[in-house]
């Protein structure tokens, strides 16, 4: 469902699209100002438009990774449940077992995951390129998660007894399971920098158009007056 934010663009855009209709109907329409002709305003209108599908879709592809992301680390296979996995087999291969140094370096990082929380973050627009950028709560929770996770990695490189036979869990797969999550947080982070820059070049756009709406109404007024209809119809839009 659109946020209020969103269903105010639309909104905003779909009178934008009518008094451009209306205009064309005001016979002899000129205003001073080429911008607020009829042809070009059309034509930022357009603009505006372009700008609304920009952020529909960078605001897709960001909230399609962050879903993909949190199944990598939440998920059955994830990393929380890998790194459960890990510490159980190294209790059953060390001498110490559970004693073990590894094992408790493992657990330690096991409960630390475990109090990360990490959450569906919804992506909404409704900053309109207002905020300063700066890094989420939910981002840097997953920036923690994934050092925890090489931590992990660490402990078992220097086991030469640990050679589990899940694959999800050998030193070579969740090698590589680490470098994907890795790679997955930088997509994000690059995404998030496309969604920024497209909420912030249509908060300007939304600006200029507010400031030709008004311009508009007052080149009417100025050609036929506060009383003429041409001006008084103009203001529902």
């Amino acid at each position: 469902m659109p946020s209020t934010s969103e269903r105010t663009f639309g909104q905003r855009y779909t009178k934008a699209r009518d008094l451009i209709e209306y205009l064309k109907t005001v016979p002899a329409y000129a205003p001073g100002n080429p911008e607020l002709e009829v042809a070009a305003f059309d034509t930022f209108v357009s603009s505006v438009d372009t700008a609304n599908n920009e952020v529909a879709s960078q605001t897709s592809a960001l909230q399609t990774a962050r879903d993909t992301r949190l199944v990598l680390f939440k998920g059955p296979v994830g990393l929380i449940k890998r790194t459960a996995q890990i510490r159980d087999y190294i209790a059953s291969v060390e001498t110490k077992g559970k004693n073990s140094v590894e094992y408790k370096k493992v657990q330690k990082v096991v409960m630390r995951m475990r109090g990360i929380r990490l959450s569906k973050k919804k992506v909404s627009a409704e900053a309109g390129g207002t905020e300063p950028k700066t890094l989420s709560t939910s981002e840097v929770s997953f920036g923690s998660m994934l050092n925890a996770g090489k931590e992990v990695l660490q402990v078992i490189n220097g086991l030469a007894a640990y050679a589990p036979s899940n694959t999800n869990i050998t030193k070579a797969n969740f090698t590589t399971f680490v470098t994907q999550l890795d790679d997955k947080n930088s997509e994000i982070a690059a995404k998030l920098s496309d969604w920024d820059n497209a909420i912030e070049t249509r908060f300007d756009l939304y600006a200029s158009l507010k400031d030709k709406v008004t311009k508009i109404k007052s080149a009417l007024a100025g050609q036929y007056g506060r009383q003429s209809n041409e001006y008084k119809d103009s203001l529902k839009y």
